[in-house]
């Protein structure tokens, strides 16, 4: 038995999804409003310190005059110069160093424990130590993108290198 795309109960349940769809929609644009809300007031009342955290109407004057002004971009261009830079810092010196691990299983069985460790150390909670130690320059968010990424592509790139079908490897 065939459905008909245009039965009335497939239309219901048509109506039905995209009621739902709308529903979720209404209360997660509803929960943000009011994290704003509850954000500014918070913040105007001083139980927040603007200092850390910023006021909603802040951040949008502020967005409103970097986009009148034309710094906005320059802006954005600066942010990704320096995460684009730290990425393939990171990326280039993960691979070389998935190489060495694999060319030396000495060096693996040396390196193995402080390479989980650096794994589950939660980097990015790492950036203000490192903006301190580095600055808060371009070095500083070069060297976070780095040492959020080099990790991750050691052991990646390891574990692909290991994991190499040995047919694949004869030449």
């Amino acid at each position: 038995m065939r459905l008909n795309k245009r039965s009335e109960g497939y239309i219901n349940y048509i109506k039905g999804v995209k009621r739902e769809k709308r529903n979720v929609l209404f209360y997660q644009l509803l929960i943000l409003i009011g994290f704003i809300i509850i954000w500014e007031i918070l913040a105007d009342l001083n139980v927040i310190n603007t200092f850390l955290f910023s006021k909603p109407s802040d951040i949008y004057n502020l967005f409103i005059q970097y986009a009148s002004s034309g710094q906005l971009f320059k802006h954005i261009g600066v942010s990704v110069y320096e995460t684009v830079l730290g990425l393939v810092i990171g990326t280039v010196l993960g691979i070389l160093v998935a190489i060495a691990l694999w060319w030396s299983e000495k060096l693996s069985k040396i390196l193995d424990p402080f390479l989980v460790v650096l794994n589950a150390l939660p980097k990015t909670a790492l950036a203000p130590i490192i903006i301190v130690w580095v600055g808060a320059g371009i070095e500083g968010i070069v060297v976070t993108a780095v040492t959020i990424s080099v990790v991750v592509t050691i052991l990646s790139a390891y574990n692909y290198f290991m994991n190499i079908d040995e047919e694949k490897l004869r030449c």
